[in-house]
């Protein structure tokens, strides 16, 4: 039986999402806490890999049980065993041929970036000193929507041949001293989120005079900014078919 399931975490003191032989990561935690809750060793299933560092507040996964479980009792067991970084919720069965990953239509990060020292926020925000033309920000996001080849913005080790997304939305706010960058999109390239976000930045400050556009059309990684650090980015939602999670 397949079971579908949220988590929320704050990725300072982990690896990242996938489970590697160096690293304690969130993968490895939670699979951890099923198998001793239901007493079988089990594997999890992400919608997706966050790098070291990198939170989220509604990353999707799945979790194949041989047997039927009474879900709230099982949730409630599993968050008792997860370190306090680590929640998980929204713990349902779903269909057999439903996939965390494959089934996703959507995925929403929102970058979090403060002009000024936050020490409750440390490991949460970018803190950048610079002057920024955020105005300058806001037109060159507008060149991120649609469809893309985003080769430019894929750090080396990329594990896919295939470097088109479709940006659904894309949009820069504020709220309470911290400037939020939210991008939505049918899919991601590995740190892809980070190096857009970098880039936009150092377009801001006027360190590079091209637009994004232009650094699309390129394909050219080098000619594009540097890449945020991890730990202002969130993977704020996954999303999946009405109806289905």
């Amino acid at each position: 039986m397949r079971y579908f399931f949220r988590v929320e975490y704050d990725g300072t003191e982990f690896g990242g999402w996938q489970r590697q032989p160096n690293a304690i990561s969130i993968q490895q935690k939670l699979e951890d806490a099923f198998s001793t809750v239901l007493r079988i060793p089990l594997k999890i299933t992400g919608a997706g890999r966050t790098d070291a560092g990198v939170h989220a507040a509604a990353q999707g996964a799945h979790i194949d049980i041989p047997k039927e479980i009474d879900i709230k009792k099982c949730e409630l067991s599993v968050n008792g065993l997860l370190p306090s970084s680590i929640s998980i919720y929204n713990l349902k069965q779903v269909d057999d041929s439903f996939h965390a990953r494959f089934s996703a239509v959507r995925r929403r990060y929102r970058y979090y970036i403060s002009k000024t020292k936050r020490p409750l926020l440390y490991k949460k925000v970018w803190v950048i000193h610079y002057t920024v033309d955020w105005n300058l920000v806001k037109t060159n996001i507008g060149y991120l929507l649609g469809s893309h080849d985003f080769s430019s913005f894929c750090s080396s080790g990329c594990g896919t041949g295939n470097m088109n997304c479709c940006i659904i939305n894309a949009e820069i706010a504020e709220r309470d001293g911290i400037t939020i960058f939210t991008i939505e999109a049918d899919r991601f390239i590995y740190k892809m989120v980070r190096s857009i976000t970098g880039t936009l930045i150092d377009i801001g400050r006027g360190f590079i005079t091209t637009d994004i556009n232009e650094l699309l059309v390129s394909k050219d990684r080098t000619r594009c900014g540097q890449t945020a650090p991890a730990s202002g980015l969130v993977l704020d939602y996954v999303s999946y078919p009405e109806g289905v999670c």
